[in-house]
């Protein structure tokens, strides 16, 4: 038959039984597990000075427990090797008829792992609450749990592309939006809004911040919910609380911890003035670039009047051609007629040397279009031609074929070519032979380039400096030609460099990969 000692060895749990002293009396195969003490090293020994128990007051503990028949809490405790552990213990004690303390019937587990855990995720969740309040950022906490509950039988549905889906399903996403719950929100989130209280943004939904040109954003955070990104970030728009519509950099949070609590955490910062203040130099980056524009076209004043005059005068020729014929005993109608059509067709070559002239000097906002990169590099030759020619000057076009489109402002792409094609010539003064070279092509990546060669006298400095504001190395020059360049390029999210080329220079642009393919163009 089997003694005790056998039935407790069976139990997982530490179970010890002691005196009322606090002599070990029993030690079961689970304390020898737990505390790493052998029952025979056990035996006969004080529980609290063997396991030294941490307590202010054990035998005050014990005294309850002998009154009150039992207690139950948590103890330090050390292991045979000295390691620290925190004991979930219970206590069951006996006494005599006449109330004389006998024993303490032990039941002991270890908590320490699930303690270390606890208090991690209390000094975590202080951590996030101190950061919480004190970033310098609008934070709120959104309730998605029941947008999730409409996002998964989407998926269940076989909805593959859920952003396509969202973004032709509006009245869905609008829905979602609603049943998104701000539950909690920093001060930074109260001064965003324009808030005096937690509880004027505290339970409302986000349906009520978001207007309907910034929903693709919220797709966006939809999708990234749902294919477990980790993060978001972006610029988008949102409303305050009186209506006004603010600029904002926005982000959110998708962290593991967050998805199991059904919470997202959204951030957001008020760039607005970055904003106008991007707006500003884009300004003052127009004008500028008007302004050299019109210098540009100062330099050649003198080509553009000979290619007007040049229309004019056979105009005029023709005009007084026609008025002999006309005069004539017998007026010969068709030569009349033919100096007739000759005039119109002169008047329209002037008048589309002085469109080009015009739409070169005008002041207007940029304006990008999906255009041809080659037919605006024709249209720069051809509105240098007369100056190309009085200069003596080969021009070699190397035209991509299939070169594709992509989106640009017209006239500041042609600033860009007529200003690198203008430095060239000025660098080429005093050449025997000068060869300007204008090429085209798209590289292996996508994207689009532009070189204009020289065979003139080369860099004469750093060619990083070229682009500096305010460099020039010409003596009348202000130095702002290449800088607006860079500018504009940059702008258009390309680049711009130079190099030293054998003989003369070379300056390489690159744009951006195309938006629209069209075979063919030329």
């Amino acid at each position: 038959m089997a003694t005790q000692t056998d039935i407790l060895d069976l139990v997982h749990e530490s179970v010890v039984t002691c005196d009322a002293a606090g002599t070990i009396l029993s030690w079961n195969k689970g304390s020898e597990l737990l505390y790493g003490w052998p029952r025979s090293a056990a035996l006969g020994r004080d529980i609290n000075q063997l396991l030294a128990t941490r307590h202010d007051n054990i035998g005050q503990l014990q005294r309850q427990a002998f009154a009150e028949g039992s207690w139950e809490g948590e103890l330090i405790r050390s292991t045979a090797v000295g390691e620290e552990r925190v004991i979930d213990v219970r206590w069951t004690t006996e006494v005599e008829p006449d109330g004389t303390p006998l024993r303490i019937i032990e039941t002991a587990r270890d908590v320490s792992q699930r303690k270390a855990t606890e208090d991690a995720l209390r000094i975590s969740e202080y951590r996030y609450r101190n950061m919480f309040q004190a970033m310098a950022v609008a934070f709120w906490e959104v309730d998605f749990t029941r947008v999730g509950a409409m996002l998964i039988p989407l998926r269940d549905q076989g909805v593959t592309d859920l952003r396509a889906y969202l973004m032709a399903n509006r009245d869905f996403v609008r829905t979602t939006m609603q049943r998104a719950e701000v539950i909690d929100l920093n001060v930074n989130g109260l001064a965003f809004f324009g808030a005096e209280t937690r509880d004027a943004i505290i339970g409302r939904t986000i349906a009520d911040f978001w207007p309907e040109a910034s929903e693709p954003v919220y797709v966006d955070a939809l999708v990234a919910t749902m294919s477990r990104q980790p993060h978001i970030v972006t610029e988008t728009k949102l409303y305050r609380l009186d209506g006004a519509l603010v600029d904002v950099l926005f982000t959110v949070s998708l962290s593991q911890d967050n998805r199991k609590r059904g919470v997202i955490l959204i951030g957001v910062v008020d760039i607005s003035a970055r904003k106008q203040a991007e707006a500003a130099l884009q300004k003052v980056q127009t004008e500028f670039a008007h302004a050299a524009r019109v210098s540009m076209l100062g330099e050649l004043t003198a080509s553009i009047a000979h290619e007007v005059n040049q229309p004019l005068a056979a105009i005029a020729t023709s005009a007084a051609a026609s008025l002999r014929w006309l005069a004539a005993d017998s007026p010969d109608i068709e030569e009349v007629r033919s100096l007739a059509q000759r005039m119109a067709a002169d008047a329209r070559r002037a008048s589309d040397i002085i469109a080009r002239v015009r739409d070169m000097a005008e002041r207007r906002e940029p304006e990008r279009l999906p255009l041809s990169l080659n037919a605006l590099v024709e249209e720069v030759v051809l509105f240098l031609d007369h100056e190309l020619k009085a200069q003596n000057v080969v021009v070699d076009l190397q035209l991509g074929a299939d070169l594709p489109i992509v989106p640009m402002d017209r006239t500041q792409i042609q600033q860009v070519i007529v200003n690198l094609a203008v430095n060239a010539l000025q660098a080429m003064a005093g050449c025997d032979q000068r060869r300007l070279g204008i090429a085209t092509a798209t590289l292996p990546d996508g994207r689009l380039s532009l070189e204009v060669t020289d065979n003139g006298h080369g860099l004469l400095d750093q060619p990083n400096k070229l682009f500096e504001g305010f460099f020039t190395t010409k003596a009348s020059g202000l130095g702002m030609g290449l800088s607006i360049c860079r500018s504009i390029v940059e702008a258009h999210g390309g680049t711009i460099a130079a190099a030293q080329a054998d003989p003369g220079a070379r300056f390489i642009v690159t744009l951006p990969a195309p938006i629209i393919a069209m075979p063919g163009a030329a």
